[in-house]
């Protein structure tokens, strides 16, 4: 189990690196994915850029991109920092994660995305820079624009998914609906994946047996995850 600000590095066959941490008062989870020969460190909702931007300095690396699950403060708390740190970084996000209905104010934190993604909920695209490659889920529900990341081993999930459980639907902005969606196309993404692959969730709660995991096997989550092995998501599932 990760302390608050400690990475765990995995060296990929491909070269691409994936570094994994956990910042902050609600355990949020962080992942990079770097191509270090063309310099590229793409972040998913860096939560303490200094922490970040000092830890890639000692291997001459800098964050050239922030990639956003979704725009609730928690996940954004960083974007000001880096900013001020990286005035010329890339920010992207879904089109629809800049929610402005009623009772946004405190909840979701003010992002300027240089660019944004348009795809429609349960569907695709392909981001990539240098040798990066990653899919971006549209997966709505528990945020508008919400999505997901998978690829080079890893699937982070933000809040559609934790370890055992799926992310609330209370709150301003949330679609109970658009998440049972959403959790129905993850159960069949995450059934094509290799199995062995990282499900990384947006933070570290509790897993099934009351430890608190950085992450599960896209395996164990098929298994074991309450919400994607509910009957209101297995019993429409093929």
């Amino acid at each position: 189990m990760l302390r608050r600000g400690e990475f765990d590095i995995e060296v990929r066959k491909d070269g691409i690196e994936i570094w994994i941490t956990q910042m902050g008062d609600f355990m949020n989870m962080n992942t990079a994915v770097i191509d270090r020969v063309n310099k590229i460190v793409a972040i998913i909702d860096p939560f303490d850029s200094e922490i970040w931007f000092n830890e890639l300095k000692k291997e001459d690396l800098c964050p050239t991109h922030i990639l956003y699950t979704h725009t609730h403060r928690d996940h954004t708390w960083g974007y000001s920092k880096m900013i001020e740190l990286i005035p010329d970084i890339e920010v992207w996000g879904h089109g629809d994660a800049n929610f402005k209905g009623t009772g946004r104010e405190g909840l979701f934190g003010k992002v300027d995305f240089t660019s944004t993604w348009k795809n429609s909920p349960n569907n695709s695209v392909e981001w990539s820079e240098g040798k990066i490659t990653l899919h971006v889920t549209h997966s709505p529900g528990h945020a508008p624009g919400h999505v997901t990341f998978h690829g080079h081993g890893i699937y982070h999930a933000g809040d559609l998914l934790f370890t055992a459980h799926s992310g609330r639907v209370d709150l301003p902005g949330s679609d109970p609906m658009a998440q049972l969606d959403s959790l129905k196309h993850a159960r069949k993404l995450l059934s094509s994946l290799p199995q062995e692959w990282r499900l990384i969730p947006g933070h570290r709660y509790d897993w099934i047996d009351g430890t608190t995991p950085d992450w599960v096997t896209i395996e164990e989550a098929l298994d074991s995850n309450f919400s994607l092995n509910d009957d209101s998501v297995t019993s429409s599932f093929v």
